[in-house]
């Protein structure tokens, strides 16, 4: 029998590579607006666990369906963990993908200390369960925007991923998947996940 996992996001995107992760261990996957749910909670924490758990939490209250949630971004040491939560909403409302990280890059300037590592929590919530998990992968800022990589999206185009000597831009995301934040705190969540039978 299928078991019903609600996802807290409106991104088909993300939806799809869930729905993939999930499926072979008998879940279904469904988002907020497949329930005809309106779902948009404020997240105003400033950690990512806090802002995951807003979101997994809330859309629980809703629904009363095991629910899970991610919240993931970039940060940079040399800019004191900048733009961590914020990765989003970087430089202000309304700039795209490619802006945020070109503000990214001017913040940084000629700065020599250039690591930088993604993020990623997956935090799930049912009636006896209140638990997360994180990713991570660190790699370093380039010293400019890839015009050429037609991959990936967000921050991708300015991270360097030693392991591939490439930009995550550069790389399928078949390839990508396989190492990035999200796939590592998604499996430590589908381990946990398949040990409570």
């Amino acid at each position: 029998m299928t078991k019903k996992l609600a996802f807290a996001s409106g991104s088909a995107h993300k939806w799809k590579e869930m729905q993939m992760l999930l499926a072979p261990y008998g879940y279904e996957v469904v988002l907020p607006k497949d329930l005809g749910i309106s779902f948009s909670p404020e997240e105003t924490e400033t950690t990512f666990t806090g802002n995951s758990f807003i979101k997994s939490k809330e859309l629980y209250r809703l629904t009363g369906l095991p629910s899970f949630a991610d919240d993931s971004g970039i940060s940079v040491p040399a800019l004191g963990g900048e733009p961590g939560v914020y990765s989003a909403r970087f430089g202000g409302p309304g700039l795209t993908d490619k802006e945020r990280a070109l503000y990214l890059l001017q913040k940084l300037g000629a700065e020599t200390r250039r690591e930088a590592y993604y993020s990623c929590v997956v935090s799930y919530v049912d009636a006896d369960h209140v638990v997360s998990f994180e990713g991570r992968v660190d790699g370093f800022i380039a010293a400019d925007y890839d015009l050429e990589g037609k991959y990936g999206f967000g921050y991708d185009p300015i991270f360097i991923y030693p392991p591939f000597e490439k930009r995550f831009s550069q790389v399928p995301e078949s390839e990508k998947n396989t190492v990035s934040h999200r796939k590592k705190a998604m499996d430590l969540f589908l381990d946990w996940l398949q040990n409570q039978k």
